[in-house]
């Protein structure tokens, strides 16, 4: 796949709007609230003190991109998420055994 277009890891943004944006999503999540990536179906839950990974979208046929493509943007959106939320001292874990 070529390099995919990733809102939150784009190639030029002011990492500090990113670790403002993470703190104040991270802030307004009380204990089981739920947080998405629409585009790769990813389902994050805040559990004791950490952002973890609780379900992934499966790939159907009718998508526009083949399971290995769907599957290496989740990876990179999950990878991602861990960066960012680790900037502003969030774990972030992966509970699914995707």
């Amino acid at each position: 796949m070529d390099k995919p277009f990733n809102v939150i890891i784009g190639d030029d943004f002011d990492r500090s709007n990113t670790d403002t944006w993470c703190r104040q999503l991270w802030d307004s999540l009380s204990e089981g609230g739920r947080w998405g990536i629409p585009r790769s179906g990813l389902i994050f839950a805040r559990q004791n003190d950490q952002l973890v990974l609780v379900a992934e979208m499966p790939h159907v046929p009718q998508m526009p991109i083949t399971a290995a493509q769907l599957k290496e943007q989740q990876d990179s959106d999950f990878n991602g998420t861990v960066e960012h939320f680790g900037r502003v001292g969030v774990k972030v874990i992966r509970q699914t055994g995707g």
